[in-house]
């Protein structure tokens, strides 16, 4: 269609230039006839400009499934660590149970060879005193985990953002283009 408007628009200024202008008609129909190429050339950037943006908003939308899927995955993975922490501090708690059951039955034992009662005084404070370091090891130990969880918390919290970040970026992007466009 483009090379025939310019073949027409080369034929009337060819026809006006040979009758020297006078053909006013002539210089009509060929302003009509390129202002009709001029709104088929708009017509064309215009589908262009739709595709672009379709192709954009389809980009948006596939970042945002592909960053929905990471986040999915990384809630599964951490749910996972957490379980894996809960699993580890339950064997160790059974561990350090079991450590200071046969600590004091190796002390109480130790107090019967020496011929001291388990119930005096001074064999109390030592069995007590076996029981605060143990208890104070479990404590750490729910410490240590405490921060292990906080830190896959925060790790998802990080990726969340960052995606919320990128996907927004983009949007704004699209958005700019269009407006600017």
């Amino acid at each position: 269609m483009g090379s025939s408007v310019s073949s027409i628009t080369s034929g009337l200024g060819l026809v006006n230039s040979l009758t020297g202008g006078a053909i006013p008609f002539l210089n009509m129909a060929g302003q009509v006839v390129n202002t009709v190429s001029a709104f088929r050339s708009d017509d064309a950037a215009q589908d262009r400009q739709a595709q672009y943006y379709a192709e954009q908003d389809q980009a948006l939308a596939q970042l945002q499934q592909q960053q929905a899927l990471q986040e999915q995955q990384a809630a599964q993975n951490a749910a996972l660590d957490k379980q894996k922490i809960a699993t580890a501090f339950a064997q160790s708690e059974e561990e350090r149970r079991a450590a200071l059951r046969r600590a004091v039955a190796r002390q109480r034992a130790s107090f019967g060879s020496q011929g001291i009662s388990s119930g005096s005084g001074s064999s109390e404070a030592v069995l007590l005193g076996m029981f605060v370091e143990s208890d104070a090891e479990r404590a750490k130990r729910e410490q240590l985990d405490a921060l292990k969880s906080a830190a896959i918390d925060n790790d998802l919290a990080q990726q969340r953002s960052i995606n919320v970040l990128q996907a927004t970026q983009l949007a704004e992007r699209n958005n700019l283009k269009r407006y600017y466009a």
